[in-house]
């Protein structure tokens, strides 16, 4: 049997989300013109694809999607979660239009998950502080569970060294910041632990291919050297 190639797994995706959000908020909500604005901004024809070459909007519906299937549903979280990198990657945007065309609350939650430009979020220091801002407030921890739990899905698109960096990163910072979440909102209990269970049994798989390859990079290292 033919397997469906990615174009039409995300196109499928997009329908079924799309589909969801007006059955849940109307075809007029402000959610579905979040979705639209995504959909017409991140797409792969303006140069935003991501790795397997498919539009990046897939990420952001998916990060949204993830949310409502753990019952979290408030139409400002979902447009948040919908719109969470387009001030980060889309040029003309910033909290002042994410604010008028949406309201307050949405453009104070997708700055909160928003990297500050010419911040290097590389050094431990400035990651915990952004996750530390961001741990207070319940749908902002939701909606960057949500995020990370689709990017460490897709792991698969990058290198094995990309994964691997990806995943250390993920095991220092990430999994501890799931753990504080789930201690500190236990309304979205279920979302965090979810996301620390799939994404820790993740991390050790790689941690273990990895330790696998470099105990056998050693072993040929030795037999060529005698």
């Amino acid at each position: 049997m033919k397997q469906p190639n990615a174009y039409t797994q995300t196109h499928n995706l997009a329908l079924f989300i799309e589909r969801r959000i007006a059955t849940l908020y109307g075809i007029d909500s402000m959610a579905m013109k979040a979705f639209d604005l995504v959909r017409e901004e991140m797409c792969a024809d303006k140069g935003f694809c991501r790795n397997n070459g498919t539009d990046y909007y897939i990420h952001c519906m998916d990060t949204a999607n993830t949310l409502i299937s753990y019952g979290i549903k408030d139409e400002d979280v979902i447009c948040a979660a919908l719109l969470h990198d387009i001030i980060e990657d889309v040029e003309g945007y910033n909290e002042i239009t994410v604010e008028k065309a949406f309201n307050k609350n949405v453009a104070r939650l997708v700055m909160l998950v928003t990297k500050k430009a010419g911040v290097d979020y590389k050094q431990p220091e400035n990651l915990n502080e952004y996750l530390e801002n961001i741990l207070p407030d319940k749908d902002a921890a939701a909606i960057k569970t949500a995020d990370k739990i689709h990017n460490m899905m897709s792991l698969k698109e990058k290198t094995f060294s990309g994964r691997y960096k990806t995943a250390m990163e993920t095991k220092e910072y990430y999994l501890p910041f799931f753990t504080k979440c789930g201690n500190l909102h236990p309304r979205y209990e279920n979302l965090f632990f979810a996301a620390r269970k799939e994404i820790e049994t993740l991390v050790f798989q790689i941690e273990s291919f990895y330790d696998e390859i470099q105990r056998l990079e050693e072993q040929i290292k030795k037999l060529t050297t005698k």
